[in-house]
């Protein structure tokens, strides 16, 4: 049935490798928009800052940038990202200075293991020692209490789950699967 439509299936692929929307930011409409993102629907392009912002309260998407001929991985951290635990993904009004690069970690998402930099909460009433409850608030699963730096979201935890029902995978090997997919 698709076999007349291939051609044309191709050219509509190939055309979501060049550089969408003639290279302008869509947000910004001011630089160039040489960042996308693989896991939104549709066709965007993005300036880096504006990419960020897009992004906000979606910090597990996978994005790339455009290296003049292809477009090639990086993260939004490496876009300058960064993860404001608290505050519906807005920055603490308490919080004065930079966050501390201690309070970075892996945060394992439906795309699995990805480094992010988080800024928690310093209003009056919450506790360095407590992060790991606003971790759960956010829909992650701290792996420890005390000073957590890996982090699961629900999704993941069902993902493995099945695995191990199902196909018998031990969570060495589930582990790997997430590590070659983005070490």
């Amino acid at each position: 049935e698709w076999l007349p439509w291939r051609a044309e299936y191709l050219n509509v692929i190939l055309e979501g490798e060049q550089l969408a929307k003639a290279g302008i930011c869509e947000q910004c409409e001011e630089v160039e928009g040489s960042v996308w993102c693989m896991s939104c629907t549709g066709v965007h392009a993005w300036c880096g800052p504006c990419a960020v912002k897009a992004h906000r309260n979606l910090p597990f998407h996978k994005v790339q940038r455009w290296k003049g001929t292809h477009y090639e991985p990086t993260s939004l951290m490496e876009l300058g990202f960064l993860w404001h635990i608290g505050h519906g993904g807005d920055p603490c009004p308490r919080n004065s200075s930079d966050p501390d690069p201690d309070e970075s970690g892996y945060m394992t998402g439906e795309e699995c293991l990805s480094h992010r930099s988080v800024s928690v909460c310093n209003c009056p009433g919450s506790h360095p020692n407590d992060w790991h409850l606003d971790l759960l608030r956010q829909r992650l699963f701290p792996a420890s209490i005390s000073k957590p730096k890996t982090a699961f979201t629900f999704a993941v935890l069902d993902h493995f789950l099945i695995n191990a029902l199902e196909c018998k995978t031990s969570a060495m090997s589930f582990y790997s699967i997430c590590f070659c997919k983005h070490g």
